[in-house]
């Protein structure tokens, strides 16, 4: 004998039709706030590129940070003319000497200066700067390496240390036994001179060893173009006849 086949089960009863606008509302309201927060970062994005930060440049008013550049006023952490270095610290022009040995204790002096700067004001990205530049200085490459990325980290736009990481990364690279990693290196100091915007008071120096590396690593097109560029705002001083040297033009 078969036994009868269950019922089924009821069906839930529907939702009211105010439950069901008040759900359907929902995914809208999220919906709603998804683009307006997508809005609010274009706005953002928008108003960074035509109005982009201030730089930060130069040194504190600050004495022992005055009295530490006066310490190394004219010195170059660069030799040779291969590469163009500068900074609020450290000397600007084609006339500073490189670093020697009989310097060290004049840097050791402005490091502890620096130092002593820092204790009061320990959150101004450009003493930071001061004691990269100073490691750099040093051939402390990595520890500059450190300093340099350390302030860069939070976004702030600072073009020394853009142009002071471009420079220790090209040292490196000059010093790597590794063909690849030299390769890298080299790479990675042609962006860092890139970041440093024509507004910027390194901007030449920037431009002139994003030059003479893109010549470097085999990108001779590109090399001269920003030669060019170079040699457009500088075309008779000591860095360009080495420029016009280094890139046989």
């Amino acid at each position: 004998m078969t036994r009868p086949a269950p019922s089924p089960a009821p069906l839930p009863p529907l939702p009211p039709a105010a439950d069901l606008e008040r759900r359907i509302r929902w995914p809208l309201v999220a919906v709603g706030i998804f683009l307006a927060m997508l809005l609010g970062l274009f706005a953002m994005a928008i108003v960074t590129l035509v109005a982009p930060a201030a730089p930060i440049e130069g040194l504190p008013d600050d004495p022992d940070a005055l009295a530490a550049r006066e310490l190394v006023r004219g010195l170059t952490p660069v030799s040779g003319g291969a590469l163009r270095f500068e900074s609020a610290l450290l000397g600007a022009d084609s006339s500073a000497r490189p670093i020697t040995a009989a310097d060290a204790g004049r840097i050791a002096e402005a490091a502890a200066l620096i130092e002593r700067a820092r204790a009061r004001r320990p959150r101004d990205p450009r003493l930071g700067i001061c004691r990269a530049h100073l490691d750099l200085a040093r051939r402390r490459y990595l520890r500059a390496e450190g300093g340099y990325r350390a302030v860069l980290y939070f976004g702030d736009h600072c073009p020394d240390a853009h142009l002071g990481l471009g420079v220790t990364l090209a040292l490196e690279a000059q010093i790597e036994s590794e063909a690849l990693r030299s390769r890298a290196l080299e790479l990675q100091a042609i962006a860092q001179f890139a970041a440093v915007r024509p507004r910027d008071a390194p901007w030449l120096s920037a431009l002139y060893d994003r030059a003479i590396l893109l010549g470097q690593v085999g990108r001779g097109e590109e090399a001269r173009r920003w030669a060019a560029e170079y040699l457009r705002h500088d075309p008779a001083s000591a860095w360009a006849l080495r420029l016009r040297r280094e890139l046989g033009l």
